[in-house]
């Protein structure tokens, strides 16, 4: 009897513990952001599931999946104008993949360098390049723990981009870059050089703009004179004089 009561509780215990790593075993997605050489963001969610739980996205989600997920992406961020939606689900794989655009993620500071505020406090970011950055967080997400996967990808204008953290805690990204890429910094080189060197000639020639000086007249000046001829009395004749 003893050893049925053993076996039984073995068997509950194996049972419960199981059922706990299931529930807490969490879910997957892959986040990629590129970065243009504007601030705007291209982001792409792709979320991973087992047969139940895709089984149960499909009944909630349904036909109105884009309306929905879009619903969340908004109120989940809602400092970032977003648009360009676009969904597509693969019922094989049991994955989804929602894309869109995001304008301004990426913002200019009071110092000049540009800033990437993800909203994720202590991630675990890996440098891949100068240009590409990966990052790992788990956070709760509608009552499910996720696990997010992050790619981030920098436009090639942009130098000394580092990851650093703002006074919270949450991971950022700063880093340098003239808006337009290179050839915008070339361009704004070339028109410093031209804007120091039209102030040095207006410095040394302050008239190079006057093409001659025209002389003032002051106002009813001809008309006065010409008043004053017509004002005056006309000159004697002597001849008649002699005749009278």
């Amino acid at each position: 009897m003893k050893k049925i009561y053993l076996l039984l509780t073995t068997l509950f215990t194996v049972t419960c513990l199981n059922v706990n790593a299931q529930q807490v075993e969490p879910q997957k997605q892959t986040v990629t952001i590129d970065i243009d050489n504007y601030g705007d963001g291209h982001i792409s969610i792709t979320r991973f599931y087992n047969a139940s739980r895709w089984e149960n996205y499909i009944n909630i989600y349904g036909t109105n999946a884009l309306d929905l997920l879009k619903r969340e992406e908004e109120r989940s961020l809602p400092g970032w104008y977003l648009q360009n939606w676009s969904y597509k689900d693969d019922g094989a794989e049991h994955t989804w993949t929602l894309s869109f655009d995001a304008l301004g993620i990426a913002k200019i500071d009071e110092n000049g360098n540009w800033v990437l505020d993800l909203d994720q406090k202590k991630p675990d970011i890996t440098k891949i390049s100068d240009h590409n950055f990966a990052l790992t967080t788990t956070f709760n997400s509608y009552g499910n723990l996720m696990e997010t996967f992050w790619k981030i990808n920098f436009p090639s204008g942009a130098a000394n981009v580092n990851p650093d953290k703002d006074a919270f805690g949450k991971a950022i990204f700063t880093y340098e870059m003239t808006p337009g890429g290179k050839a915008g910094h070339f361009l704004f080189i070339i028109f410093g050089i031209l804007l120091v060197a039209s102030g040095v000639v207006f410095y040394l020639k302050p008239d190079v703009l006057k093409f001659g000086k025209r002389e003032k007249v002051k106002p009813f000046t001809v008309v006065s004179a010409q008043q004053a001829a017509a004002q005056e009395p006309p000159a004697a004749t002597p001849n008649i004089e002699k005749q009278a």
